[in-house]
């Protein structure tokens, strides 16, 4: 006769992303918006502004920009965004875009 063995738990492995609510959203009153950084480093113009920041290649950028923005996020996020908003303001190619890639309506 044989025996049977319960099975262990079943085991699963994942990848996490950029986790925003514990990485710079230092929101500390509802005046300030929130910063949605794992959209913004999804988004080209974003990667564009890292780039230029951090000298670094953009054929890769994907492996390194979520370890860069949480470098930069780690006192306050407020330099960071601030940075990157003066600088896609400067650059004027996105005028009918937020910095966030969402279009702009016209009224």
């Amino acid at each position: 006769m044989t025996e049977t063995k319960p099975k262990p738990p079943t085991q699963s492995v994942g990848v996490e992303g950029f986790k925003a609510d514990v990485y710079a959203n230092d929101v500390k009153n509802g005046d300030e918006k929130v910063v949605d950084w794992q959209k913004l480093i999804h988004l080209p113009k974003f990667q564009m502004f890292v780039v230029e920041q951090s000298k670094m290649s953009v054929s890769n950028v994907m492996e390194w920009i979520v370890g860069y923005v949480q470098d930069r996020c780690y006192e306050s996020s407020k330099p960071l965004f601030d940075q990157y908003v003066n600088w896609h303001d400067a650059k004027g190619y996105w005028k009918n875009e937020t910095v966030f890639g969402d279009l702009i309506e016209e009224k």
